[in-house]
């Protein structure tokens, strides 16, 4: 073999392996990047999912149960008609903005948050029922309300340690 057919083959070999370790590179570049990308798009939902679900749960534990438990005491309708929770707006908007990603988190937390939200909406629509039942003020609604006023002030405790969970799991992440 000819001296110039063999550096024309050291030539073109080192250019085959320099492109195989080249793409290969790029190729874990590119993983590295994807997984970086990936971790940085989980944080920023699980923060943003931890300061709302914080912040809902500070309402309802610092204004909601007092009023409650103000609600059940007197059974005054009249004197309850400011609800700091009425369950006529959108409490979980980030939620429902950033609800579809959650899948992105390890099992079983996805299952947690939905569950947690659903139970949510459920202290809602009691909400929703107890305000309108406060402004109809009736007499004879005054056992309902204060049944619905019981089992709001029975549920929202199991809803505020859930969520404590739920924020230490997502800061976890």
């Amino acid at each position: 073999m000819n001296e110039s057919v063999f550096n024309a083959l050291i030539q073109i070999s080192g250019s085959v392996a320099g492109g195989a370790v080249g793409g290969f590179a790029g190729f874990i570049a590119s993983l590295v990047q994807s997984r970086s990308v990936r971790r940085e798009k989980r944080c920023n939902i699980a923060s943003a999912l931890i300061g709302e679900i914080g912040a809902l749960t500070q309402l309802y534990r610092d204004q909601y149960v007092p009023h409650l438990t103000d609600l059940s005491n007197t059974l005054d309708a009249t004197t309850s008609n400011a609800h700091p929770v009425r369950g006529e707006q959108e409490y979980m908007p980030i939620f429902r903005s950033l609800g579809s990603e959650i899948g992105h988190f390890p099992a079983p937390l996805p299952h947690d948050l939905v569950m947690w939200y659903t139970a949510l909406t459920v202290a809602l629509e009691r909400a929703h029922a107890l305000h309108d039942l406060t402004l109809q003020n009736h007499e004879n609604g005054t056992a309902y309300i204060a049944k619905l006023a019981q089992d709001q002030i029975d549920h929202l405790p199991s809803l505020c340690r859930q969520s404590q969970d739920l924020i230490a799991r997502l800061a976890a992440l």
